[in-house]
């Protein structure tokens, strides 16, 4: 499942963020943290994301925002709610 980052609403798949812990050595729920702060770029795999600029995406990102303040660091939970939002087809 996929989570989306806030600011341009870029898909990422969540064993991502299991593969950047493993290869910086940090928890799982501390890549989380940094990428619902920060956004793409917490993940070191690119450099910044940009604000997003199409409808789709800026709904998705304003989605994504809105679920991490309601469940935290469930970030199943927010996977499945994006998808049952059916966020991938925006």
């Amino acid at each position: 499942m996929d989570i989306y980052c806030h600011r341009c609403g870029e898909p990422w798949e969540i064993d991502t963020f299991h593969d950047i812990a493993d290869e910086r050595g940090e928890t799982f729920a501390a890549v989380m943290s940094a990428f619902q702060r920060e956004g793409c770029g917490a993940t070191g795999w690119v450099a910044q994301c940009e604000r997003a600029t199409g409808d789709g995406a800026r709904m998705r990102g304003d989605l994504s925002a809105a679920l991490v303040d309601m469940l935290g660091d469930d970030v199943d939970g927010i996977a499945a709610m994006m998808e049952d939002f059916g966020a991938v087809d925006w």
